[in-house]
């Protein structure tokens, strides 16, 4: 494959922080691949606060220490290589741009380029994220089978044991495209025990995606960080099942806080697999969802889909029902407090 200059030097300088670092971001926002200069010619401590606001300037010598630290110890041209011996590639904004539009509701924490194997075609359409616990009950398997089949929309997700499998199985199964994302690098692609998984994603025409070069490792903090992409990448996250602590709660907050539709699967209090979907359910992070009926709303989350409602215009009780979604019985009860 062929890279531009400026496409390498945009990868080296993805080399050299951590995923999501805000402050990177912006710096190369302004400075372009002109920021690595910027640090070899002795500039950047000088320039750099110049382009940021006073409250990433305690952050500057920080940034400036990691560079000094990975910059000659990585090479992107190597890194290069050796995704193309995995059979992946780096691919830009240009190459997908509905889907990096998307990841730019991140900003200043959107990814510069994936790494990719496979074909992202498919995610330049409409997509769901589906996530759950890596220990599920026997009905959050089946919930995940039902989910997949009754969206029928590509499926993306983290690769994971347990909901993540089941999604990207039921989906395969179905013929529907499945992407999913990693934490590490490609050649480091997680748990092991799903790599025959991740080849049939790959040759159904789905892809494996990373934020991350090979030879990186899949750490705790880039699987958070790696959470923020899935739920962006789709327009949105259903939660099967997790526990109440969970990072499957990390990507529904995401996906909330990017305006997505977020939405879990509830189930019966005291049942700890339905933990933490209940909870993000009662907080108001997350819609219910039911699979066989209608959804059963949690009262926290009846009230705010009636203040939303009054917010935005709605003055008869008729009017607010209609604007809602809840009951005439419900909206009256909730005014009636």
């Amino acid at each position: 494959m062929q890279t531009t200059i400026e496409q390498e030097q945009t990868i080296l300088w993805s080399l050299l922080h951590e995923p999501g670092d805000a402050l990177a971001r912006l710096i190369f926002e302004q400075r372009g691949i002109s920021a690595l200069a910027d640090y070899q010619s002795g500039r950047a401590e000088k320039l750099w606060p110049e382009l940021v606001s006073a409250e990433y300037h305690s952050e500057i010598p920080k940034l400036i220490e990691r560079i000094a630290l990975r910059l000659p110890h990585r090479d992107e041209i190597a890194v290069i290589e050796r995704a193309i011996r995995w059979n992946a590639r780096p691919v830009f904004a240009q190459d997908a741009p509905k889907l990096f539009e998307r990841l730019r509701d991140l900003y200043p924490h959107d990814p510069y380029l994936l790494w990719v194997a496979g074909d992202i075609r498919f995610l330049e359409d409409e997509c769901v994220a589906i996530v759950g616990t890596r220990k599920p009950s026997a009905v959050g398997i089946t919930n995940a089978q039902r989910l997949v089949k009754k969206l029928n929309r590509p499926v993306i997700s983290g690769g994971a044991l347990g909901i993540d499998s089941a999604a990207h199985q039921a989906a395969l199964k179905e013929g529907i495209k499945t992407a999913a994302f990693m934490a590490g690098g490609l050649d480091r692609a997680y748990p092991q025990s799903n790599w025959d998984l991740f080849h049939r994603i790959v040759t159904s025409g789905g892809a494996m995606l990373s934020e991350v070069a090979c030879q990186t490792a899949p750490t705790g903090f880039r699987f958070l960080q790696r959470n923020r992409l899935i739920a962006a990448s789709a327009t949105a996250t259903y939660v099967v099942e997790a526990g109440f602590r969970s990072g499957s709660k990390n990507t529904a907050a995401h996906s909330r806080q990017l305006g997505r539709g977020t939405f879990a699967v509830s189930g019966p209090l005291g049942f700890r697999p339905a933990a933490g979907c209940n909870h993000l359910i009662s907080s108001g992070v997350a819609d219910p969802i039911t699979l066989g009926q209608a959804p059963i709303l949690h009262p926290t989350q009846i009230k705010r889909r009636v203040d939303d409602a009054i917010l935005n215009g709605a003055k008869t009780v008729e009017e607010i029902a209609r604007e809602s979604g809840v009951s005439l019985r419900e909206v009256r009860g909730i005014l009636a407090r």
